[in-house]
């Protein structure tokens, strides 16, 4: 985190996760933050926080901070809080909307980071896709191919309402075994 490039300060993203621990609220560090803990990259434009948490849990851990909130919209299936004058951004109950449906984005938590909670890359590559950010979902899709994924994580990504390409490709992941 404190060789990158490019990032907003780390301070205030260490203390509002421990604020929603705290609470009792499990995150996850995702969006570019996760891919320069995995060395995918040197520029993190936000911190992405994702949680399983709904709006009223998220708020009430976060009484008190000064932020914006905004909805789902055409898009996102989720709601989101922005924190830190922008620079944090709190999904609650990451989502799309699909054809196929709404696609849930777990929060898993895969490891830490700095003592920040990083996300699943196996999810935030469905979430890039999704998102039309396709250089981003692809650098996931290459560390996935040559570290193999977490089978759980797939496994949970596949109960989702995903395209059928998007699922293919889960599907045929490497596992640690073939790569």
């Amino acid at each position: 985190m404190y060789r990158l490039k490019s990032a907003p300060p780390p301070g205030p993203l260490v203390a509002l996760v421990e604020r929603l621990e705290r609470a009792g609220i499990v995150v996850a560090l995702g969006g570019s933050g996760l891919l320069a803990a995995l060395g995918l990259t040197d520029t993190v434009g936000d911190w992405d926080l994702t949680t399983d948490a709904g709006l009223d849990p998220g708020l009430a851990a976060l009484a008190g901070e000064r932020g914006a909130h905004t909805g789902s919209d055409e898009l996102h299936a989720d709601q989101k809080l922005m924190l830190a004058g922008g620079s944090i951004e709190v999904i609650l109950g990451f989502a799309f909307h699909t054809a196929r449906g709404v696609v849930r984005i777990p929060t898993r938590v895969t490891g830490r980071w700095h003592g920040v909670p990083l996300g699943s890359p196996e999810a935030w590559a469905v979430a890039y896709h999704l998102l039309g950010r396709h250089e981003m979902s692809e650098a996931l899709w290459r560390s996935l191919g040559t570290g193999g994924p977490d089978r759980a994580a797939v496994e949970r990504m596949l109960r989702e309402p995903l395209p059928p390409a998007l699922a293919s490709r889960l599907e045929n992941l490497p596992t640690s075994s073939d790569t």
